[in-house]
C-alpha cells in the first residue's frame, strides 16, 4: 500500500494573503466579476477557490518524495516557494496573467506525477470551483439544482473557451475593416452578444414600449408597484377599486422622503 502523502493544504496555508484577497473579491465596483451576474448566499470568492484547488492537489514538502528525505529547514524554505505560489495566484486582475496560470499548472502536474485529476463539484452554486480548476488546466465538472448557476457556470467554462481570442461576427464589426481592436480572450463574443442584445432591445421596444408609459414630465420610470385592487365596502364610494397596500410610504427617512400618489380613476 502507497505511503499517504499528505497535502499542503493539510499542513499550511498563506492565510492572510488568501483572506486579504477574498475580502477585495468581495467588494462591490471591482470591474466585471462572476458575481455581478447574480447573488448567492455564500458565494466562494475565486482566490479562495483557486488556493484551496492549488493546496489540495500538491504535496507538503514533508511527505513530498523529493523533500521528505531533507532537514525541515530546507522542507520549510520548499513550503514557503508553494506560499508565494499561492501568493502569486491570489493578486488583483489575475485574468491578466496567464503566465500565473501556467507556472501553477506546472507545479501541480509534477505533483500529481502528470495525471491530472478531474475536479467535480457537485453543489457548484456560482460555479467559483469549476471555474478556477478549468483557469489551472484541470477537467472540471459541476452541477446544481438551480437552473440559473447551472447556466451562468455552463457559460463561464463551456461557452466562452470556445470563442477565446476570436473576432466579433456582428455586422458593425465584420464591415469596420480599419477596427484595430485586439480580439483578446472573451471580447470578441462579448461585442457580440452587446450588439445582438441590443437588436432585441430595439425590437421589444417597439411591439411593448407602449405599455410602460414615461413619467408625466416625460421620466423613465425604471420601478412598477403592483397591488391588488377590491371594490371598497363603503357604499358612498359606490364599489370604486381600492389597492390593498400596506403604506404608500417607499422611503420615510428624513430628508429623502419618497411616497405613492394614488390616481384615482
Amino acid at each position: 500500500m502507497a505511503e499517504y502523502r499528505k497535502k499542503l493544504i493539510e499542513v499550511a496555508l498563506p492565510l492572510e494573503a488568501i483572506n486579504d484577497a477574498s475580502a477585495y473579491d468581495k467588494m462591490p465596483g471591482i470591474g466585471p466579476h462572476p458575481k455581478g451576474m447574480h447573488h448567492w448566499w455564500a458565494r466562494l470568492p475565486l482566490p479562495s477557490a483557486r488556493a484551496i484547488l492549488f493546496a489540495s492537489l500538491v504535496d507538503d514538502p514533508s511527505t513530498d518524495p523529493k523533500w521528505a528525505d531533507k532537514s525541515e529547514e530546507e522542507q520549510d524554505e520548499q513550503r514557503q516557494r508553494l506560499f508565494d505560489m499561492i501568493r502569486k495566484l491570489v493578486q488583483k486582475k489575475m485574468h491578466e496573467k496567464p503566465e500565473v496560470f501556467r507556472e501553477a499548472h506546472k507545479i501541480i502536474a509534477d505533483a500529481c506525477e502528470g495525471n491530472l485529476p478531474t475536479v467535480l463539484d457537485p453543489f457548484a452554486g456560482g460555479g467559483s470551483i469549476p471555474l478556477e480548476a478549468q483557469r489551472l488546466g484541470l477537467n472540471a465538472q459541476g452541477s446544481d439544482l438551480n437552473p440559473v448557476p447551472v447556466l451562468i457556470t455552463r457559460v463561464a467554462i463551456d461557452i466562452l473557451p470556445r470563442f477565446a481570442d476570436q473576432r466579433a461576427v456582428n455586422p458593425e464589426a465584420r464591415d469596420n475593416i480599419l477596427r484595430s481592436t485586439e480580439w483578446k480572450r472573451a471580447r470578441g463574443i462579448a461585442e457580440d452578444v452587446r450588439y445582438y442584445a441590443g437588436r432585441i432591445l430595439e425590437k421589444a421596444k417597439k411591439r411593448i414600449c407602449h405599455l410602460y408609459p414615461k413619467g408625466p414630465n416625460g421620466e423613465q420610470i425604471i420601478a412598477w408597484i403592483w397591488a391588488r385592487t377590491v371594490a371598497s365596502p363603503d357604499p358612498s364610494t359606490r364599489n370604486a377599486q381600492v389597492p390593498l397596500v400596506r403604506s404608500y410610504w417607499l422611503c420615510p427617512k428624513k430628508g429623502k422622503e419618497v411616497f405613492v400618489r394614488p390616481v384615482v380613476d
